[in-house]
């Protein structure tokens, strides 16, 4: 009888270091907020699932070696970035490149989540204008929507035979830096063009530029219904798939899901986040798009406190807002994993609340307590 052969175990990248639970504690980092602690707890942890091992050769930490970011460095490097200088800058702001088939992708629904995770204004706003591909010299341009308007080039390779293009990222950064809102913590462009940044790529799904404060991102490759090999930039078919309302829903709902992770694990990129090696997390890197449609919509522990440390949001009324997101669009996974979390937090509000009020209750009941233990009555609750 033949044995199953068994598939060797893919190693992590040589040099990464698999985080140990004490490196994970340290690099959450110890609490002196009493409300946070009574968030960050053990049972907490728990909901979170660990690092995952590499199943593929091109998987992330198969070819990376991370170090990972602590909570102390990200507030380090955050007071560089957001200083009083900047404390205007209070809004994201979104901005669509080209045509956008609504049918299929559910702009006002992205926008909506982003701000629920973000818990801050987000803006779509319409900076550019004659989004169009010229059939003679094979390349995009759009022109500013400003005082001044001028044409802007996009630089463009082009393949004959498949029709195929793709734009260059730069080109596309080059123009978003001039129209940076001035209460703008970030502007992200999205397209459905596919981009490139070198003649090597077979595509990238965009680029961010931190200091200049802008992004440009493509969901062309996130499209459920696209198909494309790994050997040709140029090699990409749209499927034409059932035309039923259910088909429809679930490709939009597919897209819209790809979409909330990328965009969301980017903007976090934009606020000085880094990937991360403690969990599995929003912020892990991806090496491929299936590693990418794999990982979880949730930030870590770690990645949670380092958001929360710049925006300030109530994170009981954030899950409870994503939450209602997820019902809406029928993410049930998410909706089951934020659930537990949620539940978590309840168990321990509650758990605060009784102390609480079984502490007072001791302390205002001064004539119970007796006269050697009179220090008992100094105490605070």
């Amino acid at each position: 009888m033949s044995k199953k052969r068994q598939r060797k175990p893919v190693p992590f990248a040589r040099g990464f270091k698999v985080p140990a639970q004490s490196d994970i504690h340290k690099a959450l980092g110890a609490f002196d907020n009493t409300t946070l602690s009574g968030v960050f707890d053990e049972r907490f942890y728990e909901t979170f699932d660990g690092l995952s091992s590499p199943k593929k050769p091109w998987d992330w930490l198969a070819q990376y070696t991370e170090r990972g970011q602590t909570y102390a460095e990200h507030l380090q490097l955050s007071r560089t970035l957001h200083t009083p200088a900047s404390s205007h800058r209070n809004s994201i702001y979104l901005t669509i490149l080209g045509e956008v088939n609504s049918t299929i992708f559910d702009i006002d629904s992205l926008v909506d989540y982003t701000q629920r995770y973000f818990q801050i204004p987000v803006k779509l706003i319409h900076p550019f204008t004659n989004f169009q591909f010229d059939d003679k010299t094979h390349e995009w341009s759009c022109q500013n929507t400003g005082d001044k308007i001028r044409t802007i080039n996009l630089y463009t390779r082009y393949d004959d035979k498949s029709k195929h293009s793709q734009i260059h990222v730069s080109s596309i950064l080059n123009a978003l830096t001039k129209v940076v809102p001035n209460d703008a913590r970030c502007l992200v462009a999205l397209t459905m063009c596919d981009l490139y940044s070198d003649d090597t790529d077979l595509f990238i799904a965009g680029l961010a530029r931190g200091n200049n404060r802008v992004a440009v991102f493509s969901l062309y490759r996130y499209d459920p219904y696209l198909s494309f090999n790994e050997s040709d930039w140029f090699s990409c078919k749209i499927k034409i798939g059932s035309k039923s309302k259910s088909a429809v829903e679930k490709r939009r709902n597919l897209l819209l899901l790809r979409a909330c992770r990328l965009l969301t694990h980017e903007i976090c990129h934009l606020f000085g986040i880094a990937h991360c090696i403690y969990y599995s997390c929003l912020m892990n890197g991806s090496g491929h798009l299936d590693e990418d449609f794999s990982q979880p919509l949730f930030e870590c522990p770690i990645d949670l406190r380092k958001l929360h440390t710049l925006i300030e949001f109530n994170i009981h009324e954030r899950y409870e807002q994503l939450l209602e997101f997820f019902k809406t669009h029928n993410f049930d996974n998410e909706m089951r994993i934020l659930q537990i979390k949620l539940n978590v937090i309840n168990h321990s509000i509650d758990s605060d609340t009784s102390s609480t009020k079984r502490k007072r209750g001791r302390h205002i009941n001064t004539d119970e307590i007796d006269e050697s233990h009179s220090s008992i009555k100094h105490t605070k609750c």
